[in-house]
């Protein structure tokens, strides 16, 4: 029997047409480059945690907040290099999610997949929190009064506008978080010139204590100041929309946690510099510790000001910001992968950007609102986190088993060795967290279960292959490495000069 000619065509043509329409699908766009990768990382760690919880510490070690704030760097940088190296061979949305499911399995990706979720837009919810203490200040110190509206409406209100602007596309986000970013460094150089004057190198007392807290309570402290770097991956959950991904990532990683110490550091510094020992009790309870310091310290008005306008519309917005972006990227590719619901991995035709996945994380963000606490969402945050990064270095171990031979364009230094330091020294630290904080990282933990052995098993997919699942990563031509190059040589020198000054400025009260 001869074919039907108008159905060879018919059936030609709607091939075409699916193919075309394949060709078209709307989806992720490679458009980030290292300013906004360090950005969108930067932004994410540098915010609640520095200006609520972790500079709060200060009222309890005093100066030696430094120690405490350079074990968490020391804890970090490893992970920091290992997460390099899977996010150069694995560039794509999603971070620890993708990598956990290649090098372990999708139970332990959807694991920590919820974990990241949960909280990197807790510390967003808590920065909005931090936005409404110091914005009202703010107001307070220009006259005008607007304690009568509830921190959680200003919160929301703020969740709102970020909602909208993640929704316009990557790259307008991008470019909102160069803006927030630059003008927070800015500002703060402006606060550090003029405080200068108002520093009393007496307040560190040599370093000297009279009684250190109890071991619990100083590892205790130590997760909360560890907070103020947790989010250095951000930039691995932006994989899938990065430039040339296997040189930006990792080298927006290695440099963005030495500028998150410095700082940390050079704020702290100035903390204990302005604030007299004294009035540490206030400190150590504040959830704005630098505006109540500086009123404590008796440096209204200008300081305040400055300080909270750098704070308010630098610091927190650009936290606000990638804690929207980043977890959305997570939703997005595990309602890819059927780890979550389909409709959550859709992508605006126009924007390019997984809209449903935005709004899911506006929601999330209105509940961890209601709460009202930046104390237990940080611990939750920090557990949550820590846990993600656990099976993140578990992940890496896998990939180096499974895949002995993918070409790594990075490699982390003694990576195995630092993946087992890493799980054991953040396993330590949860040991001392806030219990209730650890109850409810657990139930997120079951949850996450429950759902993978609901929902998640009945779909059994193939694991694609790399190459179908990442597609061509372009290598820049000569001119285009020539630029990324001395670009991120002008960001090293840049950020090595800085951690220098944050590590020197500590000598000061020792010498003189």
């Amino acid at each position: 029997m001869k074919p039907n000619p108008s159905t060879a065509v018919a059936a030609t043509i709607a091939t075409a047409s699916a193919s075309q329409a394949q060709a078209k699908a709307p989806g992720l766009v490679r458009v980030l480059g290292l300013k906004e990768s360090i950005g969108m990382t930067i932004g994410t760690v540098v915010g609640v945690g520095i200006f609520t919880c972790g500079s709060a510490q200060v009222g309890l070690v005093g100066p030696w907040i430094i120690v405490f704030t350079f074990l968490s760097l020391l804890v970090s940088i490893w992970p920091c290099m290992i997460y390099g190296e899977m996010a150069a061979v694995l560039p794509e949305a999603g971070g620890t999610y993708n990598y956990a499911k290649r090098g372990l399995n999708k139970v332990w990706a959807i694991i920590a997949g919820w974990q990241y979720i949960i909280s990197v837009v807790g510390i967003g919810a808590g920065e909005t929190l931090a936005f409404s203490n110091y914005f009202k200040i703010l107001m307070s110190a220009l006259g005008v009064d607007i304690s009568m509206i509830d921190d959680r409406v200003i919160a929301c209100s703020l969740v709102a506008i970020f909602l909208v602007i993640n929704c316009l596309g990557i790259k307008q986000s991008g470019k909102v978080q160069n803006g927030f970013i630059f003008f927070f460094w800015g500002m703060t150089i402006l606060w550090f010139c003029y405080m200068i004057p108002h520093v009393h190198l007496a307040y560190f007392g040599g370093f000297t204590m009279d009684k250190m807290p109890p071991f619990n309570e100083m590892m205790y402290i130590f997760g909360l100041v560890w907070w103020c770097y947790t989010g250095f991956e951000t930039c691995c959950s932006v994989g899938g929309e990065t430039k040339f991904p296997q040189y930006t990532l990792p080298r927006a990683l290695k440099l963005s946690v030495f500028l998150v110490f410095a700082v940390n550091a050079l704020f702290q510094w100035f903390l204990v510099a302005l604030v007299s020992p004294d009035f540490y009790g206030t400190l150590a309870v504040s959830d704005a510790p630098y505006a109540e310091g500086l009123k404590a310290a008796g440096l209204v008005g200008a300081p305040i000001i400055l300080l909270c306008i750098a704070i308010t519309f630098g610091g927190d917005l650009s936290t606000i910001n990638p804690g929207i972006a980043a977890p959305a990227r997570y939703i997005y590719t595990m309602a890819e992968d059927h780890s979550l619901p389909k409709f959550l991995g859709k992508i605006s035709p126009r924007f390019n950007t997984p809209n449903n996945a935005i709004l899911l994380v506006g929601i999330i963000n209105f509940i961890l609102i209601a709460t009202n606490s930046i104390t237990y969402i940080a611990s939750v945050s920090l557990i949550s986190l820590a846990v993600c990064y656990m099976i993140g270095c578990l992940a890496y171990l896998g990939l180096k088993k499974k895949y002995p031979d993918l070409k790594r364009p990075y490699k982390a230094p003694m990576g195995v060795f630092g993946s087992w330091f890493t799980i054991v020294v953040y396993a330590f630290m949860l040991c001392f967290a806030d219990r209730m904080a650890l109850i409810t990282a657990a139930i997120i933990g079951v949850a996450s279960l429950v759902y993978f052995f609901l929902y998640t098993r009945g779909h059994k997919d193939v694991m694609p292959t790399l190459e179908e699942e990442i597609g061509e990563i372009d290598e820049p031509t000569v001119k285009e490495r020539l630029h990324i190059d001395r670009e991120y040589k002008i960001w090293a020198w840049g950020t090595a000069a800085v951690t220098v000054v944050a590590l020197a400025i500590y000598l000061i009260p020792i010498l003189f």
